[in-house]
This record gives structure tokens, sequence and C-alpha cells, in this order.
């Protein structure tokens, strides 16, 4: 079953869940911690080769800096800080419809200028399908 969303005014608007990646939440989970997910609102950027999360998110959940690289703007080349997250695209009005999990995600910091929290890059799109209907209004992900 597929996932469909809205188009906003602000573009292909996404539902998205973040937490700790699944490597460091199972041995929470063992030991009787459950560190909550933090709901966010995403943005579809196809011109993102990585996915890119809000340095507030990161903070909150005391993800640790996995490393440094650099990725491919609009601009150019520009360096990034890597952290390892889950992350789960899902429908807020209705969470019992299936989610598109990613348990483990390498993401890079989101600036924090932007309107969003989570920028979809192209490393979680090509591991799903979209439809995209403009006249309706609507697209959907599976």
């Amino acid at each position: 079953m597929a996932l469909t969303y809205p188009i906003g005014p602000g573009g292909l608007e996404v539902d998205v869940l973040v937490n700790l990646e699944a490597a460091a939440l199972i041995p929470l989970w063992r030991a009787g911690t459950r560190p909550a997910a933090i709901s966010a609102r995403g943005l579809i950027d196809t011109g993102s080769d990585i996915t890119a999360v809000s340095q507030a998110i990161l903070q909150h959940l005391a993800v640790p800096v996995v490393g440094r690289a650099t990725t491919q703007g609009i601009t150019g080349p520009v360096p990034v800080t890597l952290y390892r997250v889950s992350l789960h695209l899902y429908d807020s009005r209705n969470p019992a419809l299936p989610w598109l999990p990613r348990p483990t995600l390498l993401v890079s910091e989101l600036p924090t200028t932007l309107p969003f929290e989570v920028l979809v890059g192209m490393d979680v799109l090509r591991t799903c399908r979209m439809h995209f209907d403009g006249p309706a209004g609507w697209f959907t992900m599976d």
C-alpha cells in the first residue's frame, strides 16, 4: 500500500519520524529504555544526493558525528557533517498505514535557515516508487 500526500504550498511535503539508528536503539530497548522518535515535516528534494536532518533534531537525539564529507549543492560542492539515524516516512493522519522505513541512514546536517526539518534526498528516493499527479494535487510513495 502506498502513502499518499497532498502537494503542499512548499512542494512535496512528507511526514517523517527520526530516531537513533537501529543498531543504537536495540540495546536501549533491551535495557528497557525507549527513546522517542521525533516527528518532523520533510520535503522531497530530488536535487540532493543525501537526506539532511535539522541540527535541532540531531542534538535533541544526541546523535554522534560519524564523519565529514562533501555533497553537491546547487552552487557546487558543500562540506557536510554526517550522522546515522533511523528515518521513517509515514502518514501522520493515518499512522496505521504502512511506513517506508530506513532503520539506518547516513544523513547530513540541515542548515537552520530552511523552513523544513528534513530534506529527503535521492538516497531515500532511490529505494521507493513515486507517482506525481500535479493536476489532482497529490503524490504517492511506496
